[in-house]
């Protein structure tokens, strides 16, 4: 039988004045305890083997919970008599976990597919997953980065002390493997998954990863993000996001339509927002449309930015739209480039390739690895180039009058739209997707 733990012991100080002396977990969102929707989730990919760590006001969440079975779980009740963070209090039940177990967070709403998540981490065969996602507040939240494989290799705690850093946010949603962590030393009396366990996890060489998704979690601490919570429930964007959900998405370029456009280029310094870019982009994520950065980057092929370059760039980019609350889901980018004879090209990718616009590999290939229905779907570009990408693939398409604003003239093609810039456009594509 799989395992959960939650850690169901928070008092909720923040979110009083709404739940009263309820413990944090027993707050209703329309109508129902999150703890019971929490476990309803758990139910649905049979993790049955429920493991809550509970503290303030625990009796209120026994009485009402009792065994579990008339939920379909059976619940083990292990009550924090003398507060031990986090960390402390799942290291303590050790010897009542299986070898393989998933932990919760009892002050986190999702709608996730534990079941992907699970099968990611066995997988991968590391010590530790954790569920990672851009969200709306990067700047306040522990962030995280990984290489190719997905393998974490650093986690920062806030502040970021002024660091470009890119939006990849641990969701407090984990698998953990238990064998390599037994033996783990927290020299603290009440240590925290997050800043503690983990960093100290990955320093002593732990193989952490990290499971990118655009599904539904957030955290409900403060008045303002459960009535988001439950907005989100009512107007249908939980479901939306879902795995199995067909999705509406807004491809974007990038130069030209969301930065001032600068010819390849390739210094941090050069990348510039537009003006009204994060309120054009928060608007989309508020609706819960996918917003899908898809550009050309030759400037690797032709020796002038590295990959790892290229990541510092969009972290700057991410962590300017972080600061006015927007984010980009996923960016795809073409590293190819066709024309041979630069100083510095790599010859490797010097080739004809299907993903430079505009060609549509780029968005067919966001379209199945994120289950994006593309006839549902717009793109915003700057060139004749983008467009005919959008039209290949089968997406409306709105072309901006900022960066080139058409004016490159190479392929003989007409956008679906005419838009002053991407806040105007994006007034468009809303109104089209209700």
């Amino acid at each position: 039988m799989k395992q959960v733990v939650i850690l169901a012991g928070g008092e909720g100080t923040r979110l009083k004045k709404v739940s009263g002396s309820l413990p944090k977990p027993m707050v209703l969102i329309h109508g129902k305890p999150l703890l019971q929707y929490l476990i309803e989730q758990c139910v649905k990919y049979d993790f049955l083997d429920v493991h809550l760590l509970v503290s303030y006001k625990s009796d209120k969440i026994s009485d009402y919970f009792g065994s579990g079975r008339r939920y379909g779980v059976s619940i083990t009740y292990h009550v924090e008599n003398v507060p031990r963070g986090t960390a402390g209090a799942l290291l303590d039940i050790f010897p009542h976990l299986n070898d393989v177990f998933l932990v919760l967070y009892g002050d986190t709403f999702f709608d996730i597919d534990l079941g992907k998540f699970w099968d990611f981490h066995l997988k991968k065969k590391g010590d530790v997953s954790l569920f990672l996602h851009p969200n709306d507040h990067p700047a306040d939240s522990d962030l995280v980065s990984i290489n190719n494989d997905l393998k974490i290799t650093n986690i920062y705690g806030y502040p970021h002390d002024g660091k470009w850093m890119r939006n990849l946010v641990n969701a407090a949603l984990y698998v953990f493997s238990k064998k390599n962590i037994c033996n783990i030393n927290l020299p603290l009396d009440r240590p925290d998954i997050a800043k503690n366990l983990f960093p100290l996890l990955v320093k002593s060489g732990r193989e952490l990863y990290g499971y990118l998704s655009t599904e539904y979690i957030k955290d409900m601490g403060t008045p303002e993000r459960l009535k988001k919570i439950e907005n989100d429930v009512k107007s249908g964007k939980v479901k939306s996001l879902r795995l199995a959900s067909k999705k509406k998405a807004l491809f974007l370029d990038r130069d030209g339509v969301i930065n001032k456009e600068v010819d390849h280029l390739n210094k941090l310094d050069q990348l510039v927002l537009i003006d009204n870019i994060g309120k054009a982009i928060r608007k989309i994520n508020q609706a819960g449309v996918l917003a899908v950065v898809v550009t050309n980057q030759p400037v690797i092929a032709r020796g002038e930015l590295s990959n790892s370059d290229l990541q510092d760039i969009h972290n700057k980019l991410d962590t300017l739209l972080g600061l006015e609350g927007a984010y980009i889901d996923r960016v795809y980018y073409c590293p190819h480039h066709p024309d041979k004879g630069f100083k510095n090209e790599v010859k490797e990718l010097k080739i004809d390739c299907d993903c430079r616009k505009p060609k549509p590999g780029l968005l067919l290939q966001a379209a199945k690895e994120m289950n994006i229905s593309l006839q549902d779907s717009w793109l915003v570009g700057d060139s004749s180039g983008d467009i005919l990408a959008g039209k290949q693939a089968g997406v409306k398409t709105i072309l901006v009058k900022t960066g080139y604003g058409g004016t490159d003239m190479k392929y003989r093609v007409r956008p679906d739209l005419i838009a002053d810039n991407l806040l105007a456009a994006v007034k468009v594509i809303l109104k089209d997707a209700k």
